[in-house]
């Protein structure tokens, strides 16, 4: 035998080795679902349900929209697309914006062949006009939530006709709302909301669907009259500040100081009516005001003090603990919710009003989170708290109980479980106007069985489904009722409620 063979046959021996005996392959082709066209490097991610001990695989679709995954271990998957300007999709749902249906890959597959039909996001558009139905240009349209306390998503500019378009919105309804602002000629228009003027009471929403855009939603802005506010810009001299003022149509820079500076005046005017936030921001200082705008303005005084960094503590059935979980934090101004982020030690913020959520395990429930100068624990149904924050950020003080509910079961219909069945659970207030307060949905394991644990006491509601709207309000009236108290380990079978 030649030198060197033996070492190639070992060579060879383990790579055989290495290569499990099945590798079953998952491919097919995303298509936009509108003309058909394949979409070209969308991201493809393979996840496994619990229960299948394989990790999350993310490729891109090639040029022509294909896709091959290679060396898939036998259980149970959700095959999920993600590409801009379309909603995310998944293998087998029933419709757009529905779950898709788990897959199996048994010993015996070779290959899945899989097509996925995404649909584009919804839009809205519409006109601006003046008093003669003449299109305004270059006019600033708002798209707010509909649910209150609505929210500012988005801003777009009328073109030269006075048109606009607002895509990328997801499924679900929508308030619009031109911006205040003063024509050629002097005339002040007033912010304004589609279809019956300044008042959000009068607004009317629009639902968007996924792959369609609503058409003509025309807005005719009121006139009225705009405000103007000024005063002092106080800052530390050491290090540059910037002055931002803030409503709930958008936000602009009013004034700055540079190194050296330690004082300058600010005007600014058309402003509409209304609540205005100013927000000074430098480094490692801040300073906020929010005031309401009835007439005009020039005593404002608005300074950049130095931050302090909040402590956060924990308590655990009201005895103070050395847990430690993570912690999101969002500012909310007037112009919408900001991006979430972790709270880190010694991460300073900038004064206002920020919302706060804590991420215990589930052996424990969230029951507060309040600030050391409150008089009373903030609370909110859906996770988060709302805290306002000064120049010295006042603590974060994060109240636990040990005792949280659970509620687990198996999902079936005719009598076989449903590997990878939806699940959805609702926190339920039927005295509320919109008595949903909070939504979770889980997917079952590949047994079909599932569980919720680190829950709140309360009044729950909990169906399975491949189709639920989560915008119908109706769509829970087919639930099983649940009234979980602490501690509860509820046990719940669930029949899938089929299309």
């Amino acid at each position: 035998m030649r030198p060197g063979l033996p070492r190639l046959f070992a060579l060879l021996l383990t790579l055989c080795l290495a290569i499990p005996a099945h590798a079953a392959v998952v491919e097919g082709v995303v298509l936009d679902e509108e003309s058909g066209n394949p979409l070209a490097r969308t991201v493809v991610t393979l996840i496994p349900l619990p229960g299948t001990s394989a990790g999350i695989v993310s490729i891109r679709a090639g040029d022509r929209g294909a896709f091959t995954i290679l060396s898939v271990r036998p259980g149970w998957y959700v095959l999920r697309t993600a590409r801009k300007g379309f909603a995310t999709a998944e293998a087998g749902q029933l419709r757009p914006g529905r779950p898709g249906m788990p897959f199996e890959v048994t010993a015996d597959t070779q290959s899945s062949f899989l097509q996925i039909r995404m649909r584009r996001l919804g839009a809205v558009t519409g006109a601006v006009l003046d008093e003669n139905s003449v299109g305004i240009p270059d006019w600033p349209v708002n798209v707010y939530t509909s649910h209150k306390p609505i929210q500012r998503l988005a801003q777009v500019k009328t073109d030269d006709r006075g048109i606009y378009r607002i895509g990328e919105l997801e499924a679900g309804s929508y308030i619009v709302r031109s911006s205040e602002g003063i024509l050629e000629d002097g005339t002040s228009l007033l912010p304004t909301y589609y279809k019956y003027g300044i008042a959000v009471e009068n607004s009317e929403p629009s639902r968007v669907r996924l792959g369609e855009m609503v058409p003509d939603i025309v807005i005719r802005p009121v006139k009225g009259r705009l405000l103007e506010l000024g005063g002092i810009l106080n800052g530390p001299g050491d290090r540059p500040v910037q002055l931002t003022m803030i409503t709930d149509t958008g936000r602009k820079i009013v004034a700055s100081l540079g190194t050296g500076s330690t004082t300058t005046t600010f005007k600014v005017s058309a402003i509409a009516p209304g609540p205005v936030e100013f927000l000074a921001e430098g480094q490692e200082c801040g300073g906020y005001i929010r005031v309401l705008a009835e007439r005009d303005t020039s005593g404002l005084r608005i300074g950049c003090g130095p931050l302090r960094a909040p402590f956060v503590a924990f308590s655990v059935d009201k005895s103070r603990s050395r847990l430690r979980f993570p912690i999101l934090l969002r500012r909310v101004d007037l112009d919408g919710t900001g991006p979430e982020h972790t709270f880190k030690d010694r991460d300073t913020l900038v004064p206002g009003h920020w919302e706060v959520m804590a991420q215990p395990t589930s052996d424990y429930y969230v029951t507060s989170i309040r600030s050391n100068f409150a008089q009373e624990p903030v609370t909110r149904d859906d996770g988060w708290f709302g805290l306002d924050f000064g120049t010295y950020s006042s603590d974060i003080n994060v109240q636990l109980s040990s005792h949280p509910a659970s509620v687990s079961g198996v999902i079936s219909t005719g009598g076989k479980p449903v590997s990878g069945a939806m699940v959805y659970l609702e926190l339920y207030n039927p005295d509320l106007i919109e008595p949903r307060v909070q939504l979770f949905n889980a997917r079952a394991d590949d047994q079909g069985s599932y569980k919720f644990a680190g829950l709140a006491p309360g009044r729950y509601r909990i169906l399975s489904s491949f189709d639920f709207d989560t915008e119908d309000r109706f769509a829970m009236e087919r639930a099983a009722v649940l009234t979980l108290r602490e501690g509860d380990l509820a046990s719940q079978a669930l029949e899938m409620i089929l299309p």
